[in-house]
C-alpha cells in the first residue's frame, strides 16, 4: 500500500555508477509497495526510470552485479566542435581561469564509444511492448547544448514521442561530456546536440515538472561533501570535477521544491555515506555492495514512515 499522499512524483538524479545505490533504494521502494504517478529521471536516473515504467525493478541487482567496465567502456575517442558550456565553479585567478578553459575544450572531447551503452539498452528492452507497464509520465532530461536548456522528452505511457526514440532519449541523457558522445537530434529545422546535463552543472532543472503532486520522492546519488571531492588515481580530475559539479546540481534541483505550486512534500533521499565507488567503476563487486546499501537505506526510510 502507498504511504505517501498522492499523486506522487519521482525524481532520480544521475551519477554513473554510483547509481547503483540508487536503483537499490528504487527497487526496495517498488517492493515495499510504493507507486509513482510521475517519474523522471536523467544520465543513470534516467535507466532506473526505465526500469520502473516497464516494471523491472527486480532484474536491477543482477544488472549491476553482472557489470564488468569493458562492458560499458569502449575506447573510441572523438571531438565535437559544440558550443558546450560549464557552470564556472572555479576559484579567482589567473590560472584557475585558464584550468577552467581548458576543462571546457576537454568537455567536447569523448573518449569512449556509446555503442556498447546502445547494445544494452536494445538488448534489455527488446522484449519490452510500446507500452509501459505501469499508466504513467516518463520524463527523461538531457542537456540541448546549442539551447543552453534542459531538453526534456515526455513518454505518456508509453516509449513512443514526437521526436526521440525511447532509447535514444535514454543514451542522450546518459552523454557525460569527456566520456560519450552527444547524440543529435533535429526539431524545426535545427539540430541539437544532447548531453548529459548532470556533470555540466547548470541547473536549470526544478521539480516543477511535478505540478500538481502532493508528494515528491528524489533519489540522488551524491552528498554535499563530494563539492569537495579529491582527486586521486588515472581518472581523478575528471571523478573530481564530475562529482562536484553533480553535488552542485542535485542541490539546485533539491532547491527548486519552493516554486511548486502545488506544494508538495519533497522526501530526499541520498547516500549517507561515502559508497567507495567511483562514477565510472563499473565493477559488479562494488555495485553490488552500493545496491545493498540503497536498499537498507529505503528500509530505513520507510520504517520512518511508519
Amino acid at each position: 500500500m502507498n504511504r505517501l499522499t498522492g499523486p506522487v512524483g519521482l525524481f532520480l538524479c544521475g551519477g554513473g555508477a554510483l547509481g547503483s545505490w540508487q536503483s537499490g533504494v528504487l527497487s526496495r521502494l517498488v517492493a515495499g509497495g510504493l507507486e509513482f504517478d510521475a517519474v523522471a529521471g536523467f544520465s543513470v536516473g534516467s535507466l532506473n526510470g526505465a526500469a520502473y515504467c516497464y516494471n523491472k525493478t527486480g532484474e536491477l541487482r543482477a544488472i549491476w552485479s553482472g557489470l564488468k567496465p569493458e562492458r560499458i567502456l569502449s575506447v573510441r575517442p572523438g571531438y565535437h566542435n559544440i558550443p558546450l558550456e560549464l557552470y564556472q565553479h572555479h576559484k579567482p585567478g589567473f590560472f584557475s581561469k585558464i584550468g577552467f578553459l581548458f576543462q571546457k575544450h576537454a568537455s567536447r572531447m569523448y573518449l569512449f564509444s556509446n555503442k556498447p551503452v546502445y547494445d544494452f539498452l536494445n538488448s534489455w528492452l527488446s522484449k519490452t511492448d510500446v507500452n509501459f507497464n505501469r499508466k504513467i509520465n516518463f520524463y527523461v532530461i538531457s542537456h540541448a547544448v546549442e539551447m543552453k536548456l534542459p531538453y526534456i522528452v515526455k513518454f505518456d505511457g508509453g516509449a513512443q514521442s514526437h521526436n526521440l526514440s525511447f532509447v535514444d532519449s535514454l543514451v542522450a541523457s546518459c552523454a557525460i561530456p569527456t566520456i560519450f558522445p552527444p547524440v543529435e537530434v533535429t526539431e524545426h529545422g535545427r539540430t541539437y546536440h544532447l548531453v548529459d546535463g548532470g556533470v555540466i552543472g547548470i541547473a536549470n532543472i526544478n521539480l516543477n515538472i511535478f505540478e500538481g503532486c502532493k508528494t515528491i520522492v528524489m533519489i540522488g546519488n551524491s552528498r554535499e561533501e563530494d563539492v569537495n571531492f579529491p582527486s586521486v588515481g588515472a581518472f581523478g580530475y575528471f571523478e573530481s570535477r564530475a562529482r562536484r559539479m553533480l553535488a552542485v546540481h542535485t542541490q539546485k534541483i533539491y532547491e527548486s521544491r519552493i516554486f511548486v505550486k502545488s506544494e508538495p512534500i519533497v522526501h530526499y533521499i541520498k547516500p549517507p555515506a561515502d559508497l567507495n565507488l567511483g562514477i565510472l567503476e563499473f565493477d559488479g563487486v562494488k555495485c553490488s555492495r552500493a545496491f545493498d546499501a540503497g536498499e537498507r537505506e529505503a528500509e530505513r526510510w520507510m520504517s520512518r514512515l511508519e
